[in-house]
């Protein structure tokens, strides 16, 4: 015959489900609440099966916040700076659950957030793309199967959440004719730089790990087997984004001739440094960005709907962006794209590009693959292709 419960004064009714023994092997119990006799039977019937599974069922009062930083704690130490950083930003998404107790949330609580996010990002004020929300999903799966490998949760509420067929998929942009010729025919000092992202296809942190060693004018290689980390401290580290990353990129003639014409300098030097010489910082590589943006802003945008034109980018009266803008990782996008215009095949692409499985490759870059039907007579070399935009450019200018 079960035990008649006592009725707490707050109305309720108290049942102590004995839970083990700590180190000292004193007993540990576990008080649950209901408002029936009824109800507290199945909650000390569930604990119980809870603690026959091993759960540590003193965690039922975590909350999601806790939970979180617990995560991130252990992740610190594993994970690159810039790895850290993005995990906790993926993760703010969820910060309106942080006072939540992680036992009681469920696959609605984030799928709803997710589903808003689709619709909305308050970053950017746009849809949020497709591969951004399942990384999202992504770090907060972690976190829960975190829980469950430390017996805290026996389930993951993210397992079933789906991300929106619906939502847009970011496209990676790649220069058009016109805005290749502006790199190739723009002095700044952000030409050099853009010089050799564009035409040999290097992520931003192998560029400006780059030393002058490293470059084959006579053989028309790079060497690529270091990269810059720009984060705070800048420090150059061995090795690559992965294994298939260390490698040796061809370049064309005009890249080659472009490094020729460089001030003299000892093969020890880096290729890209701050205005004073050294390393590549973070900072100092987003004010040579900006205003290398400003100077073609300047120089190449239609400023035809405004009063006047600015006459340089200090100009008193503000000036207007209206050229489209485009990122360090554009350049080494144009580089893979112009390789599948020129008929180039997707090994090769991959091998230049330093990915690790042709897939890779051919997932980011499949609508190019797909539409160019090119057989082995359509291949040409990446200096012709070049001359080509060039020639086209000029013949255009006048």
């Amino acid at each position: 015959m079960a035990t008649k419960l006592k009725k707490r004064k707050d109305g309720r009714y108290q049942k102590n489900v004995y839970i083990g023994t700590d180190e000292n092997g004193k007993r540990k119990y576990k008080s649950v609440f209901g408002k029936t006799q009824a109800e507290v039977n199945q909650k000390a019937e569930e604990i119980k099966i809870r603690v026959g599974k091993g759960m540590n069922v003193l965690s039922d009062n975590m909350t999601f916040g806790k939970l979180k930083s617990l995560w991130l704690a252990y992740k610190k130490p594993l994970l690159k700076e810039h790895q850290y950083k993005n995990y906790k930003n993926y993760l703010s998404h969820f910060d309106i659950l942080d006072d939540q107790k992680i036992i009681k949330l469920v696959k609605s609580d984030f799928q709803n957030i997710l589903t808003e996010l689709a619709e909305h990002n308050p970053t950017t004020g746009k849809p949020t793309a497709k591969k951004t929300l399942r990384e999202i999903r992504s770090a907060a799966r972690q976190v829960f199967d975190f829980a469950i490998e430390n017996r805290i949760l026996d389930y993951n509420p993210l397992t079933y959440v789906e991300v929106s067929k619906d939502a847009p998929v970011e496209e990676r942009r790649a220069l058009t004719e016109q805005e290749q010729y502006w790199v190739l025919t723009t002095e700044h000092r952000c030409q050099l730089p853009a010089m050799i992202m564009m035409l040999a296809g290097l992520r931003l942190s192998e560029c400006c790990g780059l030393q002058w060693y490293d470059v084959d004018l006579k053989n028309k290689t790079i060497n690529i087997h270091q990269k810059l980390i720009m984060k705070s401290p800048a420090h150059i580290e061995q090795g690559a984004k992965s294994k298939s990353g260390i490698r040796i990129v061809d370049i064309p003639d005009e890249l080659v001739n472009y490094l020729k014409k460089q001030p003299a300098h000892n093969p020890q030097d880096y290729i890209v440094t701050t205005a004073k010489g050294n390393i590549m910082t973070d900072t100092a590589w987003r004010r040579l960005w900006n205003s290398y943006m400003a100077d073609l802003n300047i120089k190449y945008g239609d400023f035809s709907a405004f009063e006047h034109k600015p006459k340089s980018k200090f100009d008193r009266n503000g000036v207007p962006f209206v050229i489209n803008r485009f990122t360090a990782h554009c350049l080494r996008h144009t580089c893979a794209t112009n390789h599948f215009y020129a008929g180039h095949d997707l090994m090769y692409v991959q091998q230049q590009l330093g990915h690790s499985k042709p897939e890779t490759t051919l997932n980011i870059y499949t609508h190019y693959a797909k539409t160019l039907q090119r057989t082995d007579n359509n291949v040409i070399s990446m200096d012709e292709f070049v001359a080509g935009i060039k020639k086209s450019q000029k013949k255009k200018k006048a």
